[in-house]
């Protein structure tokens, strides 16, 4: 039986997608620059969310509009020959074409109104989603969701601390860390983005986010207690996203990806692979540690003695005084060394003990942002299951009708 594209792994949790049409008729193209502009502004009232379409880009990942894009040029890599007749690429260029249509939006706030938690939980299905809400928003027919391509996958991580400080002290940490392969944005105690030209990493705590992006939006549709629920929620919660970009996608496919060849496998293992990278802390079996008697036994149990006690003292360094300090500090080749010999011991210096001085951490023991950790929000709220469910129907009888296809063998 051919490669299923609808048989993935673990569920996916998702936050902004970017998906372009095939080529549509000048009628379809027409009618939706139309609908745009009659409603470009105005509430799109669906009986329990309130949708609004922009024609111009999303300001960021906070944004809750749907942009909306009717294209008549593409981008082209023309080939030139040379004065020695070797044919080679140019710079790109628009070039005119047949309208297509490019979509963007956040799929967790289209379908609830936030993205605090409780997302969809599978690309295709989302998209499928996305595709129908804007279909009939504009009363068009828009092509088969499956043929569309990726253009932009952001894949988002919830996780729960046990408080507003804890995600504090977690930053503080985060914000104390040298990033050298990364250009990187720090915004205090409340995140911090790492721009790529093929992945972007947002690690932030949604509390702060909410108040200055969702709330003055949300006041007017919510009620006040599922509102101040949700403050609440989101004061005690790190989001993580990784935001896979067009030219990522180009390199790992070799081409531009269609909605049906996306599976749940590869966007995890970009998120697992991109969040392991950045923190250099990674997915480990071992669990990690982060305050100073944790952090000596583990040293003593891996380690010599003389050893032990030279990392215990690199350690130190990094909690107190920040990666940029002692990189400095150190020669590069043994500040690179011992680096390694701590992360490959399942040692943070991330939100520790030393830093509080006089109090425990209030981060939890071993916390990592990555799929494995139990304090990974993994419930898809009731009203996002309802939406998707129609879907979900259907995608399970395609797969019901594909492995009734498969063929069956002489030696059956």
């Amino acid at each position: 039986m051919a490669h299923n594209p609808f048989l993935g792994g673990e569920n996916v949790a998702l936050d902004t997608l970017g998906l372009r049409s095939p080529f549509v008729s000048e009628d379809i193209a027409q009618t939706i620059e139309k609908q745009c502009i009659l409603r470009q502004g105005v509430d799109l009232n669906t009986g329990d969310v309130i949708y609004s379409i922009t024609t111009g880009s999303l300001e960021g990942s906070h944004d809750s509009r749907i942009s909306i894009k009717v294209e008549r040029e593409m981008w082209h890599v023309p080939e030139v020959t040379d004065k020695q007749g070797i044919k080679k690429k140019s710079q790109p260029i628009r070039v005119p074409c047949e309208p297509f249509i490019y979509i963007e939006a956040s799929v967790h706030k289209a379908l609830v109104g936030h993205n605090v938690c409780g997302g969809p939980q599978g690309f295709v299905e989302s998209a499928h989603w996305l595709i129908g809400l804007v279909s009939d928003l504009l009363g068009v027919q828009l092509p088969d969701p499956d043929i569309w391509m990726v253009r932009r996958i952001d894949t988002a991580e919830v996780f729960q601390m046990p408080s507003y400080e804890a995600c504090e002290e977690y930053f503080r940490g985060l914000n104390s860390a040298d990033y050298p392969r990364r250009s990187v944005t720090r915004y205090g105690n409340s995140g911090i983005y790492a721009q790529g030209s093929t992945t972007t990493l947002k690690f932030y705590h949604k509390g702060p986010e909410f108040q200055k992006h969702d709330r003055k939006r949300l006041v007017k549709i919510l009620p006040t207690e599922k509102l101040f629920e949700l403050i609440d929620l989101a004061h005690r919660t790190i989001r993580v996203e990784v935001e896979i970009k067009t030219r990522k996608l180009e390199n790992d496919f070799g081409y531009s990806p269609l909605v049906r060849e996306i599976t749940e496998e590869y966007i995890n293992r970009v998120y697992d692979t991109e969040v392991q990278r950045f923190l250099k802390e990674g997915a480990k079996e071992l669990e990690l540690v982060r305050d100073a008697q944790a952090v000596q036994r583990r040293l003593r149990e891996k380690y010599d003695d003389r050893l032990a006690g030279l990392l215990f003292g690199t350690w130190y360094q990094l909690t107190t005084l920040g990666e940029d300090f002692v990189k400095g500090s150190f020669a590069k080749r043994t500040f690179y060394r011992q680096r390694k010999q701590l992360v490959d011991a399942g040692i943070s210096w991330h939100g520790t003990d030393v830093i509080l001085r006089e109090k425990h951490s209030a981060v939890p023991v071993g916390f990592s942002p990555i799929r494995l950790d139990p304090r990974r929000n993994v419930i898809e709220l009731p009203e996002v299951r309802d939406k998707l469910a129609p879907i979900r129907s259907k995608i399970d009888f395609h797969k019901l009708v594909l492995s009734y296809s498969k063929p069956v063998s002489k030696a059956q």
